[in-house]
């Protein structure tokens, strides 16, 4: 990865400011790096406020998986993850730890989770299957006319609107720099190396390092040497007033619905995976969709009220894995971008590596499976 450390702490610019990005940029500036993070908006606004902000790798990942395994370590890091942010910004998340019911509609879908509750019971994670009649007492509001449900008690959630506001005090009260209202238009080079970014208004920026952490638009930045495959999935989310509170018990379906409570009463309704580009609209169709489907999960529903909607744009690479780590032509440019539905979940440890990475030349996270030269190898593989 070249020289660690050129003169003194090392000088980094943080290319985009959802989660990801202001994850790595808190780790670094609190450890004295001279940070500064490019974004649009408010740091936070796009995907990251956007999201439900489920912390659920048992019911995201396929259990056989590194992607699992990343998510798990990556839940059992975020209250000290919390923590930080919450003592930077002095903003409450509402990290949550109440469980999880999943809706197996069918004798195959509890046969299925049924065979990933065996691979994660030897990770050491807990679960079981449900009759209807003993997920409602867990969760009064849970359809009787589900096949059975799977109980997952580990899963958690975390305020994501809150979030977003605390990642936009963390990253400032821990002394990054902000650059605001602009985007980036291509990386500055020199041989082999990384030497910092130009603005959409011609201005340069120098860095010895470059964080590529631009979500959903990390491959239209100018300069990357190596294909970065990661196209835009449009997710929409809807906000219902139930007729009465639910508990904080999430509820989903194996098909990516899922429930949502938030500490006013509300309920966060998600997600459909549209491909549609850069359109960020919210549909009739989106609506409907994902207002079916919370009433066949708490019939409850069909009587709630639409308070809000909208719809943000995840970054997914081609096999939904995220893409970390170096790249591996151009010294000094990483990355932290294609993170998916799992942005909010897999922040912690993407911050850890990518910052040990920089100031350390190495880490202890593992995070080799989501190099981006995985792709490169696949097409030689099959050539």
């Amino acid at each position: 990865m070249g020289e660690v450390i050129l003169s003194g702490m090392p000088k980094v610019i943080v290319i985009g400011g959802g989660i990801a990005g202001c994850a790595v940029a808190v780790e670094l500036a609190v450890r004295g790096a001279s940070v500064t993070l490019v974004e649009r908006n408010q740091p936070g606004v796009g995907a990251t406020g956007a999201s439900a902000g489920i912390l659920a790798p048992q019911y995201e990942a396929d259990a056989s998986g590194a992607a699992f395994h990343f998510g798990v370590a990556c839940k059992e890091a975020y209250p000290a993850f919390v923590q930080r942010l919450q003592e930077l910004a002095a903003w409450e998340v509402g990290f949550r730890t109440d469980g999880m019911l999943v809706a197996n509609h069918s004798k195959e879908e509890e046969d299925a989770a049924r065979r990933e509750l065996f691979l994660q019971e030897a990770a050491g994670l807990e679960g079981e299957i449900l009759s209807p009649s003993d997920a409602r007492r867990i969760h009064e509001g849970v359809s009787r006319s589900v096949h059975s449900w799977l109980w997952l008690p580990r899963e958690a959630q975390v305020d994501s609107q809150r979030l977003a506001v605390a990642l936009a005090d963390a990253v400032q009260r821990a002394g990054v720099r902000l650059v605001r209202s602009t985007r980036v238009m291509a990386l500055l080079t020199e041989g082999s190396r990384v030497t910092g970014v130009r603005l959409e208004d011609g201005v340069e920026l120098g860095a010895a390092w470059v964080v590529m952490a631009a979500g959903a638009w990390s491959g239209e930045i100018e300069g990357i040497p190596t294909d970065l495959p990661v196209r835009p999935i449009r997710g929409q989310i809807l906000r219902l007033l139930p007729p009465r509170p639910l508990p904080w018990t999430l509820v989903c379906s194996h098909q990516g619905r899922y429930l949502v409570p938030r500490v006013n009463g509300t309920v966060l309704v998600g997600s459909t995976m549209e491909e549609v580009g850069y359109d960020d609209r919210v549909t009739e169709e989106g609506t409907e969709i994902l207002a079916d489907a919370a009433a066949s999960l708490v019939p409850i529903l069909e009587d709630a009220t639409i308070v809000e909607a909208w719809a943000g744009l995840r970054p997914i690479s081609p096999d939904g894995w995220p893409i970390l780590g170096p790249d591996p032509e151009l010294d000094g440019l990483l990355y932290a971008t294609g993170h998916g539905r799992n942005g909010i979940l897999f922040a912690p440890l993407t911050g850890r590596a990518v910052a040990h990475l920089i100031l350390d030349g190495e880490t202890d996270v593992a995070w080799e499976a989501f190099r981006i030269d995985r792709f490169t190898h696949e097409k030689r593989g099959r050539a």
